[in-house]
């Protein structure tokens, strides 16, 4: 889903609170199910770990079980359960953005989605400067690095996003160099989606 360019963060905090509503209405719904779906299949639903792959492919099974059982009940429950059910698995919320969302016109928002201890993830692809506009020097640039309209060199430091980051004291933070190594790459973004919170 896309936002506005500066909304980002507060957008994706928004959809994962939406999904966290839902998963929550499910949830009640399926406690309520109980004993017409049965409570052996509600009890591994709710208490499914879903951290490995394989332990999430199971949770997909059990779902697609509570579907085919859902279909047999007649009742007004069933059929709001059958439209939220899915919610049931685990859902992974990431807001992607550039640096010039992250550092500058998003960063009030970003900052917020930090604060919340909601569990969202958030990539920010720095390039260290302004890429949408031209390459122009931005709060992502070095201290000395030449960029467009800074040819002589930026004259102030980069904003450090990381340890501002780090000063909430919730966040998992990591920096990676994508093209660096592919294995941290993966390892990082692994680590990122089973931390929980932002």
């Amino acid at each position: 889903s896309n936002s506005l360019f500066e909304d980002n963060a507060e957008y994706g905090l928004g959809i994962k609170l939406a999904v966290k509503k839902k998963q929550e209405i499910s949830i009640d719904l399926l406690l309520k199910l109980k004993n017409e779906i049965g409570k052996e299949l509600v009890d591994d639903i709710l208490n499914a770990p879903e951290i490995t792959e394989a332990e999430i492919a199971e949770q997909k099974k059990n779902i697609k079980e509570l579907i085919q059982r859902l279909q047999q009940i007649d009742s007004a429950a069933a059929k709001r359960l059958m439209q939220f059910c899915n919610y049931l698995c685990k859902k992974s919320v990431w807001i992607i953005g550039g640096d010039g969302w992250a550092y500058d016109i998003g960063f009030g928002g970003l900052d917020h989605v930090l604060a919340s201890g909601e569990n969202v993830n958030i990539l920010v692809l720095d390039t260290e400067v302004y890429s949408n506009t031209g390459g122009q020097k931005s709060k992502a640039t070095p201290l000395g690095a030449s960029a467009k309209f800074s040819i002589n060199g930026k004259r102030n430091p980069k904003k450090d996003l990381a340890m501002q980051a780090i000063a909430h004291g919730t966040a998992y933070v990591a920096q990676i160099a994508m093209g660096a190594n592919d294995t941290h790459t993966v390892r990082t973004i692994l680590e990122a989606e089973a931390f929980p919170g932002p």
